[in-house]
């Protein structure tokens, strides 16, 4: 018996439903409760994340040289037999990659009543119709672009400024489109941006995360190159800046850890921030930060990019992270019983991290979510940007 398996056809996503239930993996040395993982989904093409909205739940696809990228939608609560059907993409599909081309994922965002996608879209010749960075599921139940306030052109060559992440707060959406230290907001849900941080252009570092802390503004990032920071703004009552001044933040020295995330967790002070080789956490808002988990730079056995955190609704203590580890290209998975001060190491139990000897493919958690059950489901992709899998967590005792 097998989970279901996404099928995209050339050209076009179909769902194929395969009756049965997913496969558990246990813990083989479970301290006190069985933590194990079951198999609900799968895919040859590489998941980016899965989000939960109006009694369903959505995955994306990446382009692959036999199909573009999909969005899937399957009814909750889900299971191994749940039934995946694709959502129409209209003019934010993009196409199968050509020989060389980068495998491209769009991700989504469930904010508010909308459901965003986003993605890195191609350059086109000024003039011609071109792909989207930023689209929004409408009435029809079809993806629509809404990236035309972030429409760039350079030198004949169009492209809308790509994000790598979007956040309502309150009524305001942030995003940190255009890559480097930008950051934008939003009054009427994407129909026009203000500068927040950077410019109104592509900027050559990589984005930088951000999170809103009542009215202190922390972005983290890597600019220039192997120069790691995070910093505190105060924002005013208008989104922006109350003054371009930073505020002061205690830090440990983060070396060249380009920071992965920064993210609260709901109602409390606590703040952790992603970097490269650890993680670190924050009691006071993002004031101040120590490491929680820490790999030297040079000489480690692992060395984890954590990329994404779920805290548990109702038990915030509870922290599950994910990413992959560097050091040895496998998936990373640990987790929290505690807040965050202890972890137990889970990665073994994932698939893709058990393989063949010289088998050198790259395996990574790709994001982490808690649906309306209050399960926790965790994406991963198993080798180089493709066999993308949805499981079932279950958290047994650390």
């Amino acid at each position: 018996m097998t989970p279901q398996r996404f099928s995209p056809a050339l050209g076009a996503a179909a769902a194929l439903l395969l009756a049965g239930c997913g496969a558990g993996v246990t813990d083989p040395a479970p301290q006190g409760g069985p933590t194990k993982v079951e198999v609900l989904a799968s895919s040859s093409s590489a998941i980016g994340n899965i989000v939960y909205m109006d009694g369903a739940a959505y995955v994306s696809l990446s382009t692959s040289a036999r199909a573009g990228s999909s969005v899937m939608k399957a009814a909750l609560p889900l299971q191994a037999s749940s039934r995946w059907t694709a959502v129409p993409l209209g003019a934010c599909a993009m196409p199968r990659q050509d020989d060389g081309d980068l495998t491209r994922t769009p991700m989504l965002r469930a904010l508010g009543a909308k459901l965003w996608l986003f993605q890195n879209a191609q350059e086109t010749p000024q003039g011609q119709p071109g792909e989207h960075s930023l689209c929004a599921l409408d009435a029809s139940g079809s993806f629509a672009p809404r990236d035309q306030p972030l429409a760039n052109c350079l030198g004949g060559w169009c492209a809308p400024l790509a994000m790598n992440d979007l956040k309502l707060v309150g009524n305001r959406l942030y995003t940190n489109a255009g890559a480097g230290q930008n950051l934008f907001v939003s009054d009427d849900l994407a129909a026009s941006w203000r500068v927040v941080l950077g410019q109104f252009d592509s900027m050559i570092c990589t984005h930088q995360a951000f999170q809103v802390v009542g009215d202190r503004l922390l972005v983290g990032g890597e600019c220039p190159l192997d120069s790691a920071y995070v910093r505190a703004y105060r924002l005013g009552a208008d989104g922006k800046l109350a003054s371009p001044a930073a505020l002061p933040v205690t830090l440990p020295a983060l070396e060249n850890r380009n920071v992965q995330f920064i993210e609260q967790v709901a109602n409390t002070q606590r703040v952790f921030a992603g970097v490269e080789g650890g993680l670190l956490r924050s009691e006071d808002g993002g004031q101040s930060f120590k490491f929680v988990i820490q790999q030297p730079v040079e000489g480690n056995k692992t060395y984890p990019y954590i990329r994404s955190l779920l805290a548990l609704s109702g038990k915030p203590d509870t922290i599950v992270v994910g990413g992959f580890d560097k050091a040895n290209a496998l998936p990373y998975l640990a987790w929290s019983a505690d807040g965050g001060t202890t972890w137990t190491d889970i990665s073994l139990l994932l698939p893709g991290y058990a393989r063949k000897a010289g088998d050198t493919a790259f395996a990574e958690v790709s994001s982490l979510s808690q649906d309306p059950q209050g399960r926790v489901i965790v994406t991963v992709n198993l080798k180089d940007g493709s066999e993308g899998q949805v499981l079932l967590l279950t958290l047994g005792k650390p």
